[in-house]
Order: structure tokens, then C-alpha cells, then sequence
């Protein structure tokens, strides 16, 4: 499904003296299958802006359309219940929902509410423990007996076993080390990949959004300051550096060589092996 947000606005306590302005004048066209990656720093509006994607908030002004759905400022999308079954949110801390006495009943929980059967609500969820690396005698225990990673693991398998068709992250990385952080966002992106889902990552960490992006998305005060491909984006120092936002590192090597060998590579090189490559190649050039 294809999402389209024309004009959105939203205003935090409207009509009060605490009135606030989160979001204004937004437009975005997110392609069915993009990996799209928000970044901006804290109350730019990037969770504000997830948040009215699945209708946990109502914009105050403008629209959004996500395939057959709409939502739109003064009017009542009556369904939203259907519409959440297609957009799945892993929010900050997703293990923090967890309440159920098993992991299975845990999983399965969503799925139940949404009308599946039992039977075919457990068989989800003994596919999705694998798939998200932990073995099927996971489903007995107790969520509250894990490690932090685990526990975020068995959350993430709740959100998949709704089977949404977009996929919503909340700085799904928050509080974890570098091996975890590293895990859970190559899981998230061969999900991406196998399932065929849109991807929407809200993160801080642009070597995350260089490494797996299709479109990254800058937010500055609550509007859209910069949109573009990974390469249109990170190849405009001047606009990051005004936004006071960090080039990713190995953006920043890349010129570095570029500087050392008086040389231009491709600015398609954000990946760290893409600038290992990038420098082996350099070298054995300079070797012969």
C-alpha cells in the first residue's frame, strides 16, 4: 500500500494556553516496499508523525492516505481496527508490553483479537519465534525470565503475528549494545526484504539509515527540511551540518580518501563494506 500525507498538521492541546505546534505543513509519497528511514532530533516530530499513521492520532489539519484507507482532519475513519492490521508499530522498549504469562499467549494475544482462530494464531506463532532467532521452547516460558534482547525479540514476534504489510519502528534499538543493535536491524531488514513490507525506521543513528535506506526523511521543528535517496542526502554536507546532524562515518572517511588520492568515488558508498571495498581498491591503484 502505497501512503500519501498531504498538508498534515498537528497541534498538541488546541485551544489551550499549552497549546503546541508538532507537526505542520507535511507532504510525503512513501512507494509500497520502501525502506524509509526518519531521522531529526528530539521533538522534531518524528514520532508524531508515525503516530497518525495507524490513527493513534488524528491529524488537526491535512490527510493521509494509506492504500484504500483515509484519514483526514474532521472526519471519522471508521476503520481503524482494520487498518492497524496492516500497520504494525514497534515502539522504544517494545519488551515494556509484554504482560502475558507465556510467551506463546504473549504472541498470539493480537492475532486473537483481530478474529484468527487459536490453531492458526499458535502456528504463527511457532514460525515467528524462529523467526527472530529464539527456538520453540521459548513458547512455554515466561516473557519476565528473558534477557532484554529476548524479551525484545518476543515483542517484535507480537507485532509480526498481526502479519502487517507496513512495518513501523520507534527507535526499535533504544538501550541495547552495539552486537544488539546490530542483530535486531539486519532482522528487521531481511523481514523487509522476504516479506516485502514498507519499512519506516525512526532512528538517530545515520550510519543505520545509510546502510539500509531506500529514502531518508530529515525532520527539523516539526516539518520536512530535506527528503531524498541516502546519496542525495549525505552528498549535501552543507544541509546536514545546518541542521546541526552528523555525517555518517564512513561518508566522512569516503572523503578523506577522496582527499588523500585526489580522487572522486561513487557516492553511492555509505556501507561500511562498501568503503572497505572503496579503500582496497584505492590502494592496490596506487600499489601498480
Amino acid at each position: 500500500m502505497d501512503i500519501t500525507i498531504k498538508e498534515l498538521e498537528h497541534l498538541y492541546s488546541k485551544g489551550t494556553p499549552f497549546e503546541r505546534t508538532a507537526l505542520k505543513d507535511v507532504d510525503l509519497s512513501i512507494k509500497e516496499g520502501t525502506f524509509l528511514t526518519i531521522i531529526g532530533h528530539t521533538g522534531s516530530g518524528k514520532s508524531t508523525l508515525i503516530q497518525h499513521l495507524n490513527g493513534l492520532l488524528k491529524p488537526t489539519a491535512g490527510s493521509i492516505e494509506i492504500g484504500e484507507f483515509h484519514i483526514k482532519s474532521g472526519e471519522k475513519e471508521k476503520r481503524l481496527k482494520e487498518l492497524r492490521k496492516h500497520v504494525g508499530v514497534v515502539f522504544q522498549y517494545p519488551e515494556h508490553q509484554l504482560f502475558e504469562e507465556t510467551i506463546e499467549k504473549d504472541i498470539i494475544f493480537g492475532p486473537l483479537n483481530f478474529g484468527v482462530s487459536e490453531e492458526e494464531a499458535k502456528k504463527r506463532a511457532a514460525e515467528l519465534i524462529e523467526l527472530v532467532g529464539l527456538d520453540h521452547s521459548f513458547l512455554e516460558r515466561s516473557p519476565f525470565d528473558l534477557s532484554g534482547g529476548q524479551m525484545r525479540r518476543v515483542a517484535i514476534a507480537g507485532v509480526l503475528a498481526m502479519k502487517p504489510s507496513i512495518l513501523i519502528l520507534d527507535e526499535p534499538t533504544a538501550g541495547l549494545d552495539p552486537r544488539g543493535r546490530k542483530e535486531i536491524m539486519e532482522l528487521f531488514y531481511r523481514l523487509h526484504q522476504e516479506e516485502g513490507l514498507t519499512t519506516i525506521l525512526v532512528t538517530h543513528s545515520m550510519e543505520d539509515a545509510a546502510r539500509y535506506s531506500d529514502r531518508i526523511v530529515i525532520m527539523e521543528k516539526g516539518t520536512v527540511a530535506l527528503q531524498g535517496t541516502p546519496m542525495e542526502v549525505f552528498s549535501d554536507a552543507n544541509a546536514l551540518k545546518a541542521l546541526s546532524l552528523d555525517i555518517p562515518e564512513t561518508v566522512q572517511f569516503i572523503k578523506r580518501l577522496e582527499d588523500r588520492f585526489n580522487t572522486t568515488l561513487p557516492h553511492s558508498v555509505f556501507t561500511l563494506e562498501e568503503t572497505v571495498e572503496a579503500a582496497v581498491s584505492l590502494l592496490r591503484e596506487e600499489e601498480s
